[in-house]
């Protein structure tokens, strides 16, 4: 009878535990929508350890099919120019769609490029698909992937 105890709170416990991996709680949720938004203006604004430090330290960032950039440091590097304080081309991000994954949460959500200089100022777009993981900094792009 004990062994019958013992084998059925195990596996209890290893559903539960699988159960929990497959959900997102509020705060996740909040974090990782934080996340999104930091990306963002951290390309607009220019700060490159910002942009580079929302992806992990072995993230990925594939633009396409035909280049990727490796860690926070490369991927920082798309950032040429300094620090702007008052951009005038902005990532709107939209529709974020968030899923618990095995690995921690997938993610999907239109951008639309916005050139205030521009007119038309829609002056590109497309759908990112991300891989996120939960770190002890927090949530980060394991893989971002961007289709323009």
């Amino acid at each position: 009878m004990r062994r019958l105890l013992t084998l059925t709170a195990g596996l209890l416990l290893a559903a539960s535990a699988a159960q929990a991996a497959d959900k997102l709680t509020p705060a996740d949720m909040t974090e990782i929508q934080m996340l999104y938004s930091r990306y963002a203006f951290a390309y607009d604004s220019g700060n490159k350890e910002m942009y580079g430090g929302v992806f992990t330290e072995d993230g990925l960032f594939k633009i396409g099919t035909d280049r990727t950039l490796k860690g926070p440091k490369e991927i920082g590097g798309l950032i040429s120019s300094g620090l702007r304080v008052r951009p005038k081309i902005f990532h709107l991000t939209t529709n974020i769609l968030i899923d618990a994954a095995p690995e921690g949460a997938k993610g999907t959500c239109y951008v639309a490029l916005i050139d205030l200089q521009k007119n038309p100022a829609i002056t590109g777009g497309g759908v990112y698909e991300d891989i996120l993981v939960k770190t002890k900094a927090g949530w980060r792009f394991k893989q971002r992937t961007y289709f323009g």
